[in-house]
């Protein structure tokens, strides 16, 4: 049976009398399909007021209404008998999505749906308009994209594609305009008459009182930029279900009014129109699909080869009369040097050019890719030139960066030779070296077209599909491979990469066991199986696995490494402490590697403030330890290598969450990595030239980071870079040096040059000297210590001076950044000390942020979590990892001060027995109070974006956590309106709040001790008109803290200021060099 995701299965309903299943996908005919399912099981749909909803028929969508089960809830037996039912109904429906989208708008937004309200403001607070009235549909569509990241993730407007998985699930699909005409002959089979008959009832019905009539009327909502906009968002959706959009020449739009007929159903118009709509749209369909195949075949799909393309001839290779056989042997075997050898002893010989060619193969195994090109070229001058003296030659030409030539050779190997496999592979990677993707996938598709067989060019297609990230047809592309090669485990791997990428768990995990049942040695199956099973929470199954991949034989010092890290942090994970320090004094007999090793080992979740002392004592003796013993290491040392790979592999995340002051620490191990590093990177170590400060050329200013992304360690950055992006006096390089792209990436890359540059350990220099070669006068570290690549390039010296922002507020340690840059409102006098860079601060809270994009009103969250709607809520929305011991007692006590509040945490990113054991941690505070938990704290599961808005808006308020406050989740509480209690403490991470209120003028809400900071939460429990007061406050004053330019005016003079002046710590640039010159 295929494996599919969770989201599909839990999104199917089941009528198992009837053997129907059924899709309801939000915006498409969701409520309609839930009725008819309900009616097909023998009962009628309940009609009630229903919080959350507007018209009673849509009480359907909850569960306890409909009580029909999900896919996802059945036994597996029962999941594969339906699955397997070759009778069955599994139906899927969809809708267009940009007529999904335009319902979506005017339903929920131009009509004003209150849930969807907070949505509506953000979208007129960034266009700056009213509030309260309704966005146009044109900057809803623009808001969208801007945030499509954090507002895919509500169900009306995520793609229907990733509601519906893989096409296998079901076996019927309808549009939703099909459903009255071809609904009824699907389930005759399935149903008695009289059911039967009454689905045909609420068929007319819907039609009757509920459709909405878009199919025609969305086009002219729609401007050419609009259209653009939605094929770049729902893409994935227009492909998969053959949906066509038009051509416009212009941007004039008819707008869809508030009682727009066609939105709203007009009874007296509805049954003229009924079979025009109808058919109008399947004949828009096919005209557009008639019109997408004529344009892709005549804009993209060159002329077929034929069928047999005649062969030409070339002097044969490795004949007998040339007697070669010993050195053709030699080059399979990888003896080059001992062919090489040879070769110098042939010279006269008869066969001279096929000589020159296994000497340049020898070459190329070696990694001398321009003595084999010489050697090649001697071939051909001998006579020798065959398409394999072409194909190698075009080898080699890739590998010395030479895209142009490489692709010439290959087309000539195959003008001989039409069916070389290997040179249609090749070629298709030249092309996608060069940069011309569509060249690249046109090849392989070509071939795979003559030769379907060619189960290598489906295997390269499928990879260049994901580099593309079309995941879902590289899956397709994977599995045609797998069809001619079900042994090929290289492409089982793949295909769970691809799986993965989707997001369906069961079927990545699926196709690296089968990877691994071809070869239970395969490396890269072992390691992604534990990584998708840690992804899954199941850490005690990834430990095993990772326990195995441990074992193998032939590993890398890399690959050592991540089977120690991925092996110590399930062990964290699962609060095995002491047994990660024996995995880690195990891992060599060298102490080097040990304490290295030891260096990992870090407790998510503390048991006691005891614990945490322990531990610390411990990690700074094994670092100083370490520190000594690594004096005059070099890459001759047999203990290099995998200390090499530990620096990539660590970035001691969870010191920090200790909560004391790190500078030392960081320090320390900054030196550890300067002392790994410098033996291989000491080219890119050295102090770099500061330009002369009267040039007057623009100043360079790059920003870094491994999550230049939609991250809440980057984004908040583009708002530091506002007043300098198109200025003419500044220009912007942003480096993304992670795997990952998104729409965020697409943000920096609009401030002027964008690299990406995903740092490998084994060849980094490349990719650091294209930074070196940018000549910036500032580097700008978004979030050192989140990443290792983020710690290995903060030792760095890529630019003459460096500095560090607040993406994690910790001092670096770092002799090579310069300045940390802060906010006032953070840092009180006496802060530097806690800083190795100089402290520059910036105004208030030193934020230059975004308004926060709110989704829903939170009304659904009080069913969907079982939340009281009679208590008031208090939430604690942190990381689990920012809870110590020391400060458990403060929920309990507010609990026993205000019985009815109810403490609200949200769920740990790992394993959900870290969640238990806090829970359990703080439980006898709240017994010594004559308390039970259960009843006034509870911790949800992780959420999504929206539903994470969503609590602040349902939220009495935020008491934040102590010494590590909250940063986004407290500029969001607040635009919310939602009151946050904070108690400022000594750090940084301590006191990202209290900026924020004194920029809001609240003192009453900054706590003087932790007696006060419980006291003012219960305050604002028991003191209503004080509690209205703050609330009120923050609604007035909020648009304080949000698009605040004076911090990017700010950032601007700091720029200034830094490029022209010599640093007073850290490594100091050299002499002042006129870049003009």
């Amino acid at each position: 049976m295929t494996a599919f995701g969770a989201l599909e299965r839990s999104l199917v309903l089941v009528i198992a009398e009837v053997r129907w299943c059924v899709a309801p996908v939000p915006k498409v005919a969701s409520t309609l399909l839930k009725r008819l399912a309900v009616i097909a099981s023998g009962r009628e749909p309940g009609e009630r007021a229903s919080v959350g909803e507007t018209r009673p028929a849509l009480a359907i969508h909850r569960s306890d209404v409909h009580q029909l089960p999900a896919l996802a809830q059945l036994s597996q037996q029962q999941q594969e008998q339906l699955l397997a039912d070759p009778h069955g109904l599994r139906l899927a429906v969809t809708r267009h999505p940009a007529e999904r989208l335009l319902s979506f708008w005017h339903d929920k937004l131009h009509l004003a749906d209150p849930s969807y309200a907070p949505l509506n403001a953000s979208v007129q607070s960034v266009r700056g308009r009213d509030r309260l009235e309704p966005c146009r549909f044109q900057d809803f569509l623009a808001y969208l994209e801007e945030h499509w990241q954090l507002l895919q993730s509500d169900g009306h407007l995520r793609p229907q594609r990733q509601w519906l998985g893989e096409a296998e699930l079901f076996n019927q699909r309808l549009d939703r305009d099909q459903l009255i005409k071809d609904l009824p002959p699907l389930l005759e089979p399935l149903l008695p008459a009289e059911r039967l008959q009454r689905i045909q009832q609420e068929l007319q019905r819907y039609d009757d009182q509920f459709r909405q009539r878009l199919a025609k009327r969305w086009q002219d909502a729609y401007s050419k930029d609009a259209l653009a906009r939605l094929e770049r968002l729902y893409g994935v959706d227009l492909e998969a279900y053959g949906y066509g959009l038009p051509r416009r020449r212009g941007d004039k739009v008819r707008p869809l009014a508030a009682l727009d007929t066609d939105a709203l159903v007009d009874p007296l118009q509805q049954l003229r129109d009924r079979h025009l709509q109808i058919a109008g749209l399947q004949q828009q369909l096919l005209e557009a699909q008639q019109q997408l195949s004529v344009a892709q075949q005549a804009l993209q799909r060159p002329p077929l080869p034929s069928i047999d393309p005649p062969q030409g001839q070339w002097p044969p290779h490795n004949s007998p009369e040339a007697g070669l056989a010993h050195l053709y042997e030699a080059i399979s075997q990888n003896r080059s040097q001992e062919v090489l050898d040879q070769v110098a002893s042939l010279h006269g010989h008869p066969h001279a050019g096929e000589v020159a060619y296994l000497a340049g193969l020898a070459h190329a195994q070696l990694g001398q890719h321009e003595l084999a090109l010489r050697a090649y070229e001697r071939a051909q001058a001998a006579g020798f030139l065959t398409p394999y003296v072409l194909f190698n030659g075009g080898n080699a030409c890739r590998a010395v960066g030479n895209n142009v030539e490489a692709i010439r050779l290959y087309r000539e190997a195959l003008e001989p030779f039409p069916s070389f496999h290997e040179a249609h592979i090749n070629l298709s990677q030249a092309y996608l070296n060069a940069g011309d993707r569509d060249a690249a996938e046109r090849q392989l598709r070509l071939l795979l077209r003559d030769q379907p067989t060619a189960y290598q060019a489906a295997f390269a297609l499928g990879n260049l599909l994901r580099e593309l990230k079309r995941d879902a047809e590289s899956v397709e592309a994977f599995r045609l491979c797998l069809e001619h090669a079900p042994n090929y485990a290289d492409a089982w791997n793949n295909l769970g990469l691809a799986y993965g990428a989707l997001k369906q768990s069961a079927a990545a995990m699926a196709s690296y066991r089968q990877a691994l049942a071809i070869d239970a040695n395969f490396k890269p199956s072992r390691q992604n199986l534990a990584q998708g099973l840690i992804q899954e929470k199941r850490h005690a199954d990834a430990l095993e696995q990772f326990e195995q991949f441990s074992g193998l034989a032939s590993l890398t010092p890399m690959e050592t490494v991540i089977g120690l890290q991925g092996r110590i942090a399930c062990l964290m994970e699962l609060d095995r402490y002491q047994d990660g320090l024996s995995v880690a004094d195990a891992v060599s007999d060298d102490k080097r590697l040990q304490l290295m090793a030891r260096l990992h080992v870090l407790p998510v979740l503390y048991r006691d403030d005891q614990q945490v002392a322990e531990v610390r004592r411990r990690w700074s003796d094994d670092a100083h330890q370490l520190y000594s013993l690594l004096e005059g290491i070099n890459q001759d040392d047999a203990a290099w290598p995998e200390l090499y790979a530990h620096a990539w592999s660590l970035t001691n995340f969870y010191l920090a969450y200790q909560m004391d002051n790190d500078r030392p620490l960081q320090e320390l191990y900054a030196g550890i990595l300067d002392r790994i590093l410098r033996p291989k990177l000491a080219q890119f170590m050295q102090p770099r030239p500061q330009r002369d400060p009267a040039d007057p050329r623009p100043l360079r200013v790059g920003v870094i980071s491994p999550h230049l992304i939609n991250h809440n360690g980057s984004i908040w950055a583009l708002g530091w870079l506002e007043a300098i992006a198109g200025n003419s006096g500044y220009e912007i390089f942003s480096y993304n040096i992670g795997e990952s792209e998104d729409s965020g990436s697409e943000r920096f890359a609009a401030l002027g040059t964008y690299r990406h540059l995903p740092l490998k350990p084994d060849n980094p220099e490349p990719m650091l000297q294209q930074i070196l070669d940018d000549q910036l006068d500032l580097l700008l570290f978004t979030d050192i210590g989140m990443h290792a690549a983020s710690k290995v390039t903060s030792v760095l010296q890529l630019a003459p001076v460096q500095g560090q922002g607040w993406g994690h507020p910790i001092s670096s340690g770092s002799r090579t950044i310069h300045y940390y840059f802060s906010g006032e409102g953070m840092e009180p006098p006496g802060n530097e000390a806690h800083y190795s860079e100089t402290l520059y601060r910036l105004p208030k809270t030193g934020l230059n942020y975004e308004t926060p994009a709110a989704i829903h009103d939170g009304q659904l969250l009080y069913d969907k979590f079982d939340l009281p709607r009679d208590r008031p809520i208090l939430n604690s929305l942190q990381s689990t990892f920012k809870y110590l011991p020391r400060n458990d007692w403060t929920y309990a006590e507010i609990a026993k001060r205000h019985p009815e509040a109810f403490i609200v945490l949200v769920g740990h990113m790992g394993s959900n027995s870290i969640c238990d054991r806090l829970y359990e941690r703080m439980r006898p505070h709240f017994e010594h109070r004559n308390l039970v938990i259960e009843e006034h704290l509870r911790i949800l599961p992780r959420l999504d974006y929206g539903d994470f808005m969503g609590l602040f808006a349902i939220s009495h308020h935020t008491i934040d956590t102590i010494d590590w406050n909250g940063g986004n989740s407290s500029m969001q509480s607040l635009s919310l309106d939602c009151p946050v209690v904070t108690l400022p403490t000594e750090f940084m991470r301590g006191r990202h709040t209290v900026s924020m209120l004194e920029v809001l003028e609240l003192p009453e809400l900054i706590a003087k001790d932790v007696d006060d900071y419980v006291a003012i939460s219960v305050r604002l429990l028991q003191e209503a008109a004080f509690y209205a007061e703050m609330k009120q406050a923050i609604g007035e004053r909020k648009q304080r803290l949000f698009h605040d330019k004076s911090v990017a005016v700010a950032f601007q003079t700091a720029v200034e200021t830094v490029c022209r002046q010599r640093p007073a710590v850290g490594q100091l640039p050299l002499e002042s060099l006129d870049l003009a010159a």
